[in-house]
């Protein structure tokens, strides 16, 4: 599944919702299947609100060092990309700002 496909039916769900007709007639003007739409919508009520932008403070000032690695995260459809020194606390507020702990 792509986040597009995902943000695809993010969007039908949330406009059948608002639309307040049944499944059927909203399915059947959008021109998409009554089954499919009513999966996506029990499929992305078990995932969760859709991630959005997270501001990370307090990671300090940036260190750069030619022989510093890439470290790479996938949480969900997020990727992170982290490049130079970053402290293990630090990283750890990312990943808990990602999955959407405070």
């Amino acid at each position: 599944m792509t986040a597009v496909t995902e943000d695809r039916w993010r969007a039908h769900v949330q406009a059948w919702s608002a639309s307040g007709q049944t499944c059927k007639v909203y399915a059947a003007r959008a021109g998409i299947n009554a089954r499919t739409l009513t999966w996506w919508k029990s499929k992305l009520a078990a995932a969760g609100p859709a991630p959005s932008f997270v501001e990370v403070t307090g990671l300090g000032p940036p260190t750069a060092a030619a022989d510093d690695g890439v470290i790479e995260l996938e949480v969900g459809n997020t990727r992170i990309r982290v490049r130079g020194r970053v402290e293990p606390e630090a990283l750890m507020r990312v990943l808990a700002a990602v999955e959407g702990r405070r």
